[in-house]
């Protein structure tokens, strides 16, 4: 039993990577991700700003992941322009190029409740000289009509996967 526990801690720790979900309730939700980013934290932040090259087509409302931007300056725009539409999914905070980026905005349903979304990013060096360290806050409060509780897995799916493409970058 020890053996099988020490296993699964293990694989555990090795995907820890994307930790996902800290808390959820129906006016709240706190999601938190660690990701290992490839270069020094000014590539790294050239890759998380360039939103178009990690963001998957599939959780966009054009279905093309080409039509985001992000103007990353304080009241910048994540924005998906399209033909004859377009959406702002968040709004710039904060930007110190190589360090944080803050946004706010609620991604997907989140976008149509009345909730206040804010999203950090902080980056970091890493152990290893060659990578950085991502550190990815997400959180959502609204009213507990929000029912916040019954997004949290689904927001996490979508965060995770999305992270993931995004430590893929080189």
């Amino acid at each position: 039993m020890r053996i099988w526990l020490g296993v699964a801690l293990g694989l555990l720790s090795a995907n820890s990577a994307l930790a996902g979900v800290q808390s959820a309730s129906s006016s709240q939700m706190a999601l938190v991700y660690d990701v290992e980013l490839a270069g020094v934290p000014a590539d790294a932040w050239k890759n998380l700003v360039d939103v178009a090259a990690w963001w998957s087509s599939g959780h966009t409302y054009s279905g093309e992941a080409k039509n985001l931007s992000l103007d990353v300056r304080p009241g910048g725009c994540w924005c998906e322009a399209w033909p004859n539409g377009g959406v702002e999914h968040a709004r710039v905070l904060m930007a110190i190029p190589g360090k944080a980026l803050r946004i706010e905005g609620g991604f997907g349903p989140l976008q149509g409740m009345a909730v206040k979304a804010t999203m950090t990013f902080t980056l970091k060096p890493a152990a290893d000289p060659t990578k950085t360290q991502l550190h990815v806050v997400y959180l959502v409060n609204g009213a507990s009509e929000s029912k916040l509780e019954a997004l949290a897995a689904p927001v996490d799916v979508v965060l995770t996967s999305q992270f993931g493409r995004l430590a893929t970058l080189k």
